[in-house]
């Protein structure tokens, strides 16, 4: 891959999946809460085909109604502060999130997830790194979240990338009017990924090295 040429001021990423590895934890706790709200569990053979889908078209599968969204991740933002010792940065993310700061990167993260798990994961060191951590709200309303940090950062939208891991990611990054990267290592394949037109497909983090 060619190195990245456009130069962008801001980095923005999601967390889940994309700087922290915690998609075996989310199925634990998404089977644990599906008798609770009566919805489909997912077995471990089950996972590469839900991870060819987007957000909806899991909700679909899992006959999750959308009304009950609020409520389970309600659920899993608590079980995830109980059980934050088993959700750890992808392995090398940390140095090369130091290493982007160093290079004069404006750093942000926009996701689903608490700003208080966010900030419990990363620990104090790594937090220092981010201008602004955005957390909470749906995962189907970040198009204005973002347009929102980039006021808050003093970016244009044009000099911003948002780094995400699900289609919807992607959707939103679109809709805010900012490039967006996707990342093969998260919640959703490569392939899947590729059909949203994302800037690049970074399949790996020597990729993600490569490009910034």
């Amino acid at each position: 891959m060619e190195k990245n040429l456009k130069e962008y001021q801001a980095i923005i990423f999601d967390l889940d999946g994309t700087l922290v590895d915690s998609f075996h934890f989310f199925l634990s706790v998404l089977n644990q809460l599906s008798a609770k709200y009566k919805f489909k569990s997912v077995s471990l053979h089950e996972v590469e085909y839900y991870k060819q889908l987007t957000p909806r078209e899991i909700m679909k599968e899992m006959n999750v109604s959308r009304w009950k969204l609020p409520w389970i991740a309600k659920d899993f933002i608590r079980l995830m502060k109980e059980r934050d010792e088993e959700i750890h940065l992808f392995e090398g993310m940390r140095d090369h999130l130091i290493e982007l700061h160093k290079q004069g990167y404006t750093l942000a993260i926009i996701t689903s997830n608490s700003k208080e798990n966010c900030q419990n994961v990363l620990g104090k060191e790594l937090c220092e790194l981010f201008s602004h951590i955005d957390g909470g709200s749906s995962i189907f309303g970040k198009a204005k979240r973002i347009k929102r940090v980039l006021n808050i950062l003093d970016v244009s939208k044009n000099q911003a990338i948002y780094v995400g891991d699900q289609t919807t990611d992607g959707e939103a990054a679109h809709k805010a009017g900012i490039d967006f990267a996707a990342v093969g290592w998260g919640y959703t394949s490569a392939e899947k990924l590729k059909t949203i037109q994302p800037k690049v497909v970074l399949n790996d983090l020597a990729t993600m090295k490569k490009f910034f």
